[in-house]
């Protein structure tokens, strides 16, 4: 959500104001008048959340003083104008109507099947990676060379692990690696995020790499100056026979610090940026032809203000139109994406995570998890699937067991550690027709999991799971695991498929059998 400057909040306001109050016949500012000033003024910037998404205490404690500052109603002075005070009364009718119609307790997540601590289908390694300083915020399979290569912000260095787990190398970054992504025509893009915490500088970049021994070297920057970029995707976006470059950069929250651009490749290392939308949040991308008119699209994760899953689709000529697709209030904290397909009709679908609560301390969200959206061939999505898990930060789908359909790992940066915190991590083994297993291993939150990726890490030919943990933080978590963290939280863990044939690390390897 952005800081909006006075002129226009006052403007924005007193509009509103104009519609709600020919709509009653006095002015007092009831819940009613409230409930219809709500509409405008919260659709300005996202989707309009209903009073029952939080607790009443939360709307009251940390998204009214939230709000209140990136509404930019700092701005507005209660002893100033008739349209000042006039303007600040209205929003004082929309949280009436807010702390009133709120819940007094947060509502209870709907009924799931319990996960089973019992995932026999992977052996739980932990090799020992950084003891002590996990902070991943990449972890990237490389089937093809059997290693593991993990971004960490804390020593800002891109480390090469072998199939075990043990350093190899480790190369120096200028700032925290959030994605890695193999060129066709070899080498890699490095999206370095700049700060990782919320910040609106531009720091960020990307950066190309290269390797002929095990160490990557650092070649040249190919884009600067980003504010807080998460993910690139490359493709051939104006049929030109060159790729560009798609970036997703979240930003923060003031002004336009993020956006989503796509940066045309004009030869010889020169890029021209042309920008898609001006807003903060987005994180995740794909490039796919959604409408087979031979021209790539692009689908993008937006986790910030207006929040969800947009297709921005290719009209030719460099002129892209947005298209939402799925779509809910900042509540929802979106936060992962994967373009795939489930139901075998060959429409892609969209695998979904929500579960962020970055932004304030809060209780747990019932409608935090796992979704299913599915394609009727037209591009328009349903949700056919919902697995509650509360803090869900990534979601990953492969066929693991190999029985022809895909199932689902998710891992939880903010699961309730109270009540369930099995759901750190979720294995989802599909039963077929979008029925699913749930599954964990023991213990699982002897980690707080940051990031996840899949891929076969020892050359067996099938699908392992790595996970990296983030413990330097601000966000809460009860003591007792807080305490465990320090003294034996590992930075990643193996979770290796046993479908072919238990791997057999040398006895210097730290490995632990799923208790």
């Amino acid at each position: 959500m952005f800081r909006l400057p006075r002129q226009l909040v006052l403007g924005m306001v007193l509009s509103a104001c104009a519609i709600g109050c020919r709509a009653k016949e006095d002015d007092n500012c009831t819940l009613a008048h409230g409930r219809e000033l709500a509409k405008t003024l919260c659709a300005a910037c996202h989707l309009q959340p209903s009073p029952d998404e939080h607790d009443r205490e939360t709307w009251r404690r940390q998204i009214f003083p939230l709000m209140h500052r990136h509404a930019g109603l700092t701005e507005l002075n209660p002893e100033g104008s008739p349209e000042e005070r006039e303007a600040l009364a209205r929003w004082r009718a929309v949280w009436d109507y807010y702390f009133a119609a709120a819940p007094l307790q947060p509502l209870p997540q709907p009924p799931r099947m319990p996960i089973q601590q019992d995932l026999d289908r992977f052996t739980v390694e932990n090799p020992g990676y950084r003891r002590g300083l996990g902070y991943a915020t990449l972890v990237k399979v490389d089937s093809r060379r059997r290693q593991i290569y993990v971004g960490n912000a804390l020593t800002r260095s891109l480390d090469v692990l072998d199939e075990q787990g043990r350093g190899l190398a480790s190369t120096r970054l200028d700032t925290t690696l959030t994605h890695l992504l193999p060129l066709p025509e070899g080498g890699w893009l490095g999206t370095q995020i700049g700060m990782v915490v919320p910040d609106d500088r531009p720091l960020g970049r990307v950066t190309r790499l290269s390797r002929t021994g095990l160490p990557f070297r650092v070649e040249n920057d190919v884009l600067t100056d980003l504010v807080r970029p998460i993910e690139t995707a490359c493709g051939d976006l104006n049929n030109d026979g060159l790729p560009d470059l798609v970036v997703a950069s979240y930003g923060n929250r003031t002004g336009v610090s993020g956006q989503l651009a796509w940066y045309e490749n004009r030869g010889q290392g020169e890029y021209r940026e042309h920008v898609l939308a001006e807003r903060p949040g987005a994180t995740r991308l794909h490039l796919l032809d959604a409408n087979a008119d031979g021209r790539l699209d692009i689908v993008v994760l937006m986790a910030q203000a207006r929040e969800g899953v947009f297709l921005f689709r290719n009209e030719g000529n460099g002129e892209f139109t947005e298209v939402p697709l799925v779509t809910a209030s900042p509540a929802w904290g979106f936060v992962s994406l994967q373009v795939l397909e489930f139901n075998g009709d060959g429409h892609p679908d969209l695998l979904v995570g929500n579960g962020d609560l970055g932004d304030f301390e809060c209780p747990p969200k019932r409608y935090h998890g796992i979704r299913i959206y599915l394609n009727d061939g037209r591009f328009s999505f349903t949700e056919a699937f919902f697995y509650p898990q509360h803090g869900t930060y990534q979601t990953m789908a492969a066929d693991f067991d190999e029985d022809g359909d895909l199932d689902v790992a998710a891992i939880s940066f903010f699961p309730d550690y109270q009540k369930s915190p099995e759901e750190s991590f979720v294995y989802l083994e599909n039963r077929g027709r979008l029925t699913f297993a749930p599954r964990t291993f023991p213990n699982s939150e002897r980690g707080r999991w940051l990031t996840m990726d899949v891929g076969d890490v020892d050359g067996d030919g099938d699908q392992d799971i790595v996970l990296g943990a983030a413990y330097k933080t601000p966000f809460p978590a009860p003591p007792e695991i807080t305490s465990r963290w320090e003294k034996e939280g590992p930075s990643l863990l193996i979770l290796r498929n046993n479908l072919r044939q238990p791997f057999a690390p040398p006895d210097n390897t730290a490995r632990e059998a799923t208790p």
